[in-house]
């Protein structure tokens, strides 16, 4: 394999300081210049004659990263391959060497680089090998897995799961970790937590992981907070501000000449415009960002832009060519994924095709009840349950033995929600009116509840009820029910 020969004069140590500050501010342009002149002719190695065994393995190892990140952005076919190779070099020299941070590290990267094209579960495989070397709390490359761990989990909508994980770990990154650590793993737990509608304690963790990243400079990151901020504004029905946000990451990848990106936030201003009622320019969109991620190694990319194309092309009534989208995401999501999140691609397809049969698995007992949700309530992502056991709402079309159907969106003066006491555990429904500290459950006849505001918990806003109980099939039909008095 050619080598390619080392720009700059810089001892060895000074370099590979500079080479990992550039690459944890997203600089990887910068780095690569000081390591070879053509940053577009990646397929080489770079020469480490005149270096130590060490020195050679660690400048192989910063290259191999930086091939990954450059390459990804840039679109450089056979690059994740080449940083994969570059790496695993490296990584047998640590070995050697018995350098187990170093051989974590590598590994690291190995597994990002398997990400990067949507290879899941040997992303999984790679970062189960980097965490079996006992290392230290402290450790750099322990941290970095976890945050690759985290990123794995979205990518796989797994968002309570990595909820769950990050929470686990978000101490010791916090304890331990540098500003890029902690704000990626900031905001791989936004993302989730705005995707199961925790918009109020998504906005905290943007904001955090924002923050974050300003202080490293990494523009590529903040674009990255911006574009998942356009959706919990879109969310929100903020659509306005959601398009200035996208168009904000979109402008930041442009100048960065970051086009996987760009094609990604292209798919997320298609979003915008479906939730605003605008197929017509949804289709312009997202026909652009499949155009753009069709030459990138990101397959998990496209496949979701490919899925909003079907559902944006079912609503514009073109049922064949949705369906044709629909079959290559699910095609590239068996080949990456597996068959189960390929299945869950077309459930997804099914659902906006009919969602009017809808059928929700949702934890409400430890039987998890099937739900038939009408096709005006299925804008929600998730649903839980208050059994009602009292006659207190029968004047609010809830009776005594039914389900009251809940999710958990921001509440304003007026919804109808169920609540519970903190001390008691007991469940109080009624319409929702806050002020000065104290919180009044209205439930339509006789007086209404007054709680301290820290005494009670918002469960959700009422959307539905299950009056009848399961029919023949065991499911349990949900009616909407209003939400103002």
């Amino acid at each position: 394999m050619e080598t390619l020969k080392i720009r700059t004069g810089l001892e060895p140590v000074v370099l590979f300081r500079r080479l990992t500050k550039l690459e944890r501010s997203g600089r990887y342009t910068e780095g690569l210049s000081l390591i070879c002149a053509d940053r577009d002719d990646l397929m080489r190695v770079p020469d480490t004659s005149g270096l130590d065994f060490e020195a050679a393995a660690e400048l192989q190892l910063r290259y191999g990263s930086l091939i990954g990140f450059y390459g990804h952005n840039k679109m450089i076919t056979g690059a994740q391959e080449h940083s994969k190779n570059v790496l695993t070099a490296a990584r047998e020299v640590f070995q050697k060497l018995r350098n187990v941070e170093k051989i974590a590290e590598c590994e690291n990267l190995i597994a990002l680089a398997y990400w990067r094209t949507g290879e899941y579960r040997e992303t999984d495989l790679w970062l189960d090998t980097a965490l079996s070397h006992g290392l230290t709390q402290g450790s750099q490359a322990r941290l970095y897995s976890f945050v690759i761990r985290s990123l794995n989990f979205l990518s796989l909508k797994k968002h309570e799961q990595n909820i769950a994980y990050c929470r686990s770990v978000e101490d010791t990154v916090k304890q331990f970790g540098d500003a890029f650590l902690n704000g990626s793993l900031c905001a791989n737990i936004a993302t989730s937590l705005k995707d199961i509608s925790k918009n109020g304690q998504a906005l905290a963790y943007f904001s955090l992981a924002r923050t974050y990243f300003e202080s490293t400079r990494h523009r590529t990151y903040q674009a990255l907070v911006e574009n998942n901020l356009a959706l919990l504004y879109m969310n929100e029905g903020n659509f306005r501000i959601a398009h200035d946000s996208v168009d904000a990451a979109i402008d930041i990848y442009k100048r960065l000449k970051d086009k996987t990106r760009e094609g990604s936030s292209l798919e997320t201003k298609a979003q915008i415009c479906l939730a605003e009622k605008r197929p017509e320019a949804g289709l312009s969109y997202i026909d652009r960002s499949i155009a753009v991620l069709r030459k990138s190694e990101n397959q998990a990319y496209l496949a979701e832009s490919l899925m909003t194309r079907a559902k944006t092309l079912l609503i514009l009534d073109n049922f064949q060519d949705a369906v044709f989208s629909m079959m290559e995401a699910v095609d590239i999501t068996r080949r990456q994924t597996g068959e189960i999140a390929a299945r869950e691609l077309i459930d997804e397809f099914q659902t906006a095709f009919d969602p009017g049969k809808i059928t929700a698995k949702n934890k409400l007992t430890a039987d998890e009840l099937e739900l038939v949700i009408p096709a005006s309530l299925s804008k929600y992502s998730e649903y839980s349950g208050v059994w009602i056991n009292n006659s207190h709402l029968e004047d609010l079309g809830i009776p005594r033995g039914s389900l009251a159907v809940t999710v958990d969106e921001k509440v304003k003066r007026g919804d109808l929600v169920a609540a519970v006491e903190r001390d008691s555990g007991a469940v109080v429904c009624g319409y929702y009116d806050s002020d000065f500290g104290m919180v009044c459950l209205e439930s339509g006849s006789g007086q209404p509840y007054l709680f301290d505001e820290n005494a009670i918990t918002i469960k959700g806003k009422i959307i539905g009820v299950c009056r009848d109980g399961q029919n023949a099939d065991g499911k349990m039909i949900v009616e909407p029910i209003g939400q103002t008095a």
